[in-house]
C-alpha cells in the first residue's frame, strides 16, 4: 500500500501525553536522547516539558520536544516496516518532514530549531505581534478578513474544510491591536490565539528570517529520498536546494493543508496518516481520508 505521513505545526504537548510515549516505546525516548544529545538540553527536562523560560526560549524548546516525538512516532512505525512514501507538513512539520524525506539529518534539525531560541526580541517601537484562530463559513470571502481589507492581518494558514462542508478554519498573524478589533466585531468567528506572541508565518517575521538565514545557509541539505510535499504552494520539494530555500523562506509564507492534500492525491497515495498532533482530525481528500495517529494507543494498535 502507497502511504503519505502528513504532519501538523507546533502546538503545546502536555507531560503525561509525551511521557505515554517515551515509557511504552524506547524507540521514541532513543529520539528525545539523541535530541538532549544535539542541543545540550537535558533529557528529562525535554520529555517532560518543564523549562523555565519565555518568549523564542519556549518556542525552540517546545519545537525540538515535538520534532522529536514525531521522529520518534516514525521510527517506532519503521520498525514494523510501515515507511512513508509521501509526505509533508505544516510549519514545523513540515521542516520534520524534510528531516524524515532525507533532506536534512536529524542532528542537523535539531541544532537548528535549538538555535531559534537566540532569535532577537522585536524592536521596542514595534508594535505587538499575534495570531488568530477564524471559524468562517464556506462561502465567505478570506479576502475580507487580511490584505488590503484590514491593513496589518495576514493569512497564515488555510486548514480547509471542515468535515460536513459547512466551516473553513483559518489562521490569522498581524499586529495584536488589528486582530484583537477584529476578533472583537467577529466574537463568534474569531478568537484570539493568547499562546502566540509573534505573527508567524507573514512578512512581520522578516526579522526572525534574517537573523536564521546565516543559520540555515551553512546547514547540509541532500536531495529528498521520498517525496517531500510543499505546505507553500503546489508541487514537490526535489532537490537540496530547494530544501534549503524551504527552510529559508518557511517563517514568512502562509501555508495550506489543499496544497498537502492534492498532492498526495496527485502521488497516488492510498492511504494517509496524519502523525503526531497539530493536524486537523478527519479531514476528507477524495478519495482519501487521513486517519491520525495521536495518542500512544494509536501508535501501539498500527
Amino acid at each position: 500500500m502507497t502511504i503519505a505521513y502528513l504532519l501538523g505545526g507546533q502546538i503545546p504537548l502536555e507531560e503525561k501525553f509525551v511521557t505515554d510515549f517515551c515509557v511504552r516505546f524506547p524507540a521514541v525516548r532513543e529520539v528525545f536522547e539523541q535530541a538532549a544529545d544535539r542541543t545540550g538540553l537535558d533529557v528529562s527536562e525535554l520529555i517532560a516539558g518543564t523549562f523555565d523560560g519565555e518568549g523564542e526560549l519556549v518556542q525552540s524548546f517546545g519545537a525540538v520536544r515535538q520534532a522529536a516525538l514525531i521522529i520518534g512516532m516514525h521510527d517506532v512505525l519503521a520498525d514494523r516496516g510501515i515507511r512513508p512514501d509521501a509526505i509533508g507538513g505544516l510549519s514545523l512539520g513540515g521542516l520534520v518532514s524534510a528531516c524524515l524525506a532525507g533532506g536534512v539529518h536529524r542532528p542537523g534539525l535539531f541544532e537548528m530549531l535549538h538555535y531559534q531560541r537566540l532569535i532577537p526580541e522585536v524592536p521596542a517601537d514595534t508594535p505587538p505581534q499575534g495570531m488568530a484562530v477564524a471559524a468562517l463559513a464556506t462561502g465567505d470571502e478570506i479576502e475580507k478578513y487580511i490584505g488590503p481589507a484590514r491593513p496589518g492581518i495576514y493569512l497564515a494558514a488555510d486548514y480547509d474544510v471542515v468535515p460536513g462542508g459547512d466551516k473553513r478554519v483559518l489562521v490569522l498573524s498581524g499586529y495584536r491591536a488589528e486582530l484583537t478589533a477584529l476578533a472583537a466585531e467577529q466574537p463568534r468567528r474569531i478568537r484570539m490565539l493568547e499562546e502566540y506572541v509573534g505573527a508567524f508565518h507573514s512578512p512581520l517575521v522578516q526579522h526572525v528570517a534574517d537573523f536564521m538565514a546565516e543559520h540555515v545557509s551553512a546547514m547540509t541539505f541532500y536531495d529528498p529520498k521520498i517525496t517531500l510535499c510543499s505546505p507553500h504552494q503546489s508541487g514537490v520539494i526535489r532537490t537540496a536546494d530547494e530544501v534549503r530555500e524551504f527552510f529559508l523562506t518557511n517563517y514568512l509564507n502562509p501555508v495550506g493543508v489543499r496544497f498537502l492534500l492534492d498532492e498526495v492525491n496527485r502521488f497516488g497515495a492510498e492511504s494517509a496518516i496524519g502523525l503526531g498532533p497539530g493536524m486537523p482530525q478527519r479531514l476528507v481528500a477524495e478519495p482519501l481520508i487521513l486517519t491520525s495517529v495521536l495518542t500512544a494507543d494509536d501508535l501501539a494498535n498500527y
